[in-house]
């Protein structure tokens, strides 16, 4: 059995609310209207992304067809065209993004540059489905989401609009969370080679989050369907697909070959904690932590800064969910934790369930096929880490930030060293006082050992304290 898109998403709020997928299910089977001018060129592109992530999470999102809604989103100064019982207000409101559940004085967003308009979209979509939810839901802020885009991203706003060249990068995962950040980086002007690396295949339930892939893609690599969908956004920079893992694309330039700037987006706490190993230079990170928030981090080596082995070290509840997947799939840690179904691996899977196809395992993540066996009931996840997938905003946030955040950095902004480490959600306003400069863990099991560090300073140059 392979996970729906539905069936991701009612899993999510079920774990969330503590309630019966059946029930997140039926909450989840909503209409919301989405309202704005169509003769604002800006409005009409915010609803657009608005509309993308709402479809891909409730029943039904869009402009209001007279039919009954549960919330309405309406954008800019329009008037309301419903009476549904919820309602939420977003525009510019002087300076700032305001989203409120109270009408405001609110203005059309052609102020705000393209990729921070996806950025609004994911605050407006995520305070869309908490007033469509009702006051049950958890995650309930207390006053508006304000977006202060001088103080997230700075005052040069041209820095948005102006031709960069990028070189050679590579970007590490085609999931729900590189989908975000190609969304969002086709907004900018840039020119430049990008390696797209990722060993998978695009799966049916990652169609809630995925916004550039489709039906027809499932079952066929992940890289290569994303480069596909996404070339023509990028007339001058070049998207290669790598359907492989990143160590295997580097042994591919030759054993002396170094990534200088490598995007992190892949789905799973050790495969980025190993990423490191591969020696960057510069690293561009985001996750999910399910549906609740962001993590965005960045370092640039040698530092005395946190790396990615430091911000995500394998810790108790990681390894006890490691050891029921291997437990219930029949395998060892170690094969789990190299992530990937192999056919050797399928095979040992099939021999526990016959009525599993090895050849429908093969390149598949370990976590991917444990989550549908436990929603098909073929086995309990008991003591386990449940496996989560966020609702498509969570994904395009971290994507659409890890975008700018990176254009930002690669731009040689000189405000780009302010934080290393931040946590955010897509429920609450940004806090930028919560921005971190975290420090290395003396006892990280990459850059703690000196002889990484002595290698690093050798290849790069030697530390610096606040090297971002």
């Amino acid at each position: 059995m392979r996970l729906t898109p539905k069936q991701e998403n009612a899993k999510a709020l079920a774990a969330l609310l503590g309630i019966e997928e059946e029930d997140a299910a039926a909450r989840l089977q909503l209409r919301i209207a989405v309202t704005f001018d169509c003769a604002s060129g800006a409005d009409r592109e915010l609803a657009e992304h608005v509309i993308t992530m709402l479809s891909r999470t409730v029943e039904w999102a869009g402009p209001s067809d007279g039919g009954p809604c549960a919330a309405e989103v309406i954008l800019g100064s329009c008037p309301r065209a419903t009476s549904a019982a919820s309602a939420i207000w977003a525009g510019q409101a002087g300076p700032d993004f305001v989203v409120d559940v109270r009408p405001h004085e609110a203005r059309s967003a052609d102020e705000v540059p393209s990729p921070l308009r996806v950025v609004a979209a994911c605050y407006v979509a995520a305070a869309a489905v908490r007033a469509a939810l009702g006051p049950d839901f958890p995650i309930w802020a207390t006053g508006p989401i304000v977006l202060r885009w001088s103080e997230l991203f700075g005052a040069d706003t041209g820095i948005f609009r102006r031709p960069l060249d990028i070189g050679e990068c590579y970007l590490a995962g085609a999931g729900a969370v590189g989908n975000g950040f190609l969304y969002t980086l086709r907004y900018f002007d840039l020119t430049g080679d990008m390696h797209v690396v990722d060993p998978k295949r695009v799966n049916a339930g990652g169609l809630n989050r995925c916004l550039l892939v489709n039906e027809d893609d499932i079952g066929h690599p992940k890289a290569s369907c994303i480069c596909q969908a996404a070339q023509n956004s990028f007339p001058k920079l070049r998207l290669i697909p790598k359907d492989i893992a990143l160590a295997d694309a580097r042994k591919e330039r030759g054993g002396d070959f170094l990534i200088e700037r490598l995007i992190v987006a892949v789905d799973s706490r050790g495969t980025r904690r190993n990423l490191q190993s591969e020696l960057p230079e510069r690293v561009f990170d985001a996750s999910t932590t399910d549906i609740r928030e962001v993590v965005l981090h960045f370092n640039r080596q040698p530092t005395d800064l946190a790396c990615l082995s430091c911000v995500y070290p394998l810790n108790e509840r990681e390894r006890k969910h490691e050891e029921n997947v291997a437990a219930a799939l029949g395998l060892t840690l170690e094969e789990v934790r190299s992530t990937i179904c192999t056919p050797a691996t399928a095979e040992k899977i099939c021999e526990r369930y016959p009525d599993a196809a090895a050849e429908d395992l093969v390149g598949r993540a370990f976590d991917t096929v444990y989550k549908e066996f436990c929603g098909a009931g073929k086995l309990k996840a008991d003591g386990g880490q449940q496996v989560l997938a966020p609702f498509s905003f969570v994904s395009v946030l971290a994507g659409a930030l890890l975008a700018v955040e990176f254009v930002l950095r690669s731009a040689g902004d000189d405000d780009a060293a302010r934080f290393n480490y931040w946590r955010l959600s897509p429920w609450h306003s940004p806090v930028p006082a919560l921005r971190q400069h975290r420090l290395r863990d003396p006892h990280c099991e990459f850059c703690s050992k000196p002889v990484i560090r002595r290698e690093l300073a050798r290849i790069y140059g030697e530390p610096q304290a606040l090297r971002a």
